[in-house]
């Protein structure tokens, strides 16, 4: 029996099905199969009814959960007993980001904080608002920082840091050399855009709103910032993204909107169960407060 085989079966109980644990793990349904097998092998009892469509327990199943319930809770507390008494930070820590903070915000922070603590181990999930805070709800992240402000029962949600959003076009385009727009500009073009999932999108979509009725058609759309850049250097007409991701290419150009759309990140995270996460939430709200998108 191993930790992995434990948590697998705990996801089981709690979201209700093998598929639902394989999604929230981020392993393939016939791993999961194998580590319930393993388990009832060793425990030589049938944990899960069979012939159901939601994996239901059996009564050596309910007694096991508790167990597993308790054997996982021991570790996490011995984990941050050791932690506690170590003079070295060490451990790892897994952020969830959306793609302006992930790619262009995060790396210059994480490397200072890897060199201060080369003990820590750190991995940068980069994708869109959303998908970040889903990996922090499922446990997949230790933080998420994000462009929407979104809460999560039992997360806390502060202010990052500072963005805009910009139109950027070709360098041939009529708007590319004006030093401002309005929002109303954007009936009219042909856009480029980000995913829905994208807090970039929201927010400006909501600002459009504001000012014309109904929703703005994204015929071409992308998970990354940088992608809805090259797209209009390589020839689409306009799209909105921020000012960071938009001046990484001297092919677009960069159009402020007038009055300015301006959104901040917001860092999301839960209890600090190690010093590790404690520690680089701290580090990156000291760095946030020092600068500015």
């Amino acid at each position: 029996m191993d930790f992995r085989e434990l948590e697998t079966f705990i996801a089981i109980v709690e979201k209700g099905s093998i598929s639902a644990a394989a999604a929230a793990l981020g392993v393939s349904q016939p791993a999961v199969s194998k580590r319930v097998a393993r388990l009832e092998k060793e425990m030589g009892a049938t944990l899960f009814a069979k012939g159901h469509k939601h994996s239901s327990l059996t009564s050596e199943g309910s007694v096991f959960y508790k167990s597993a319930l308790r054997m996982l809770d021991c570790r996490k507390k011995t984990k941050l007993q050791i932690a506690e008494i170590s003079e070295e930070l060490y451990g790892s820590v897994t952020i969830s980001a959306s793609s302006i903070p992930g790619d262009y915000i995060l790396p210059t922070f994480l490397v200072e904080f890897i060199e201060r603590h080369p003990g820590v181990d750190v991995k940068v999930r980069v994708g869109d608002s959303q998908t970040a805070l889903e990996d922090l709800s499922l446990r997949k992240a230790d933080l998420a920082i994000v462009g929407t402000d979104r809460s999560l029962p039992g997360f806390s949600s502060v202010p990052f840091l500072n963005d805009e959003l910009v139109l950027v076009v070709g360098r041939r385009h009529p708007l590319a050399t004006k030093k401002s727009v309005g929002l109303e500009e954007l009936t009219s073009l042909k856009l480029a855009g980000r995913s829905s999932g994208s807090g970039t999108r929201q927010i400006w979509e909501r600002a459009y709103r504001s000012v014309e009725a109904g929703s703005k058609d994204i015929p071409l759309q992308f998970g990354h910032a940088l992608a809805v850049v090259n797209a209009v250097a390589s020839g689409a007409e306009a799209g909105v993204v921020s000012r960071v991701a938009a001046e990484s290419n001297p092919d677009v150009a960069v159009v402020a909107f007038e009055p300015p759309v301006r959104r901040p990140f917001y860092m999301v995270y839960g209890l600090c169960e190690t010093k590790a996460v404690e520690s680089l939430v701290s580090f990156l709200m000291e760095k946030a407060e020092s600068r500015e998108v």
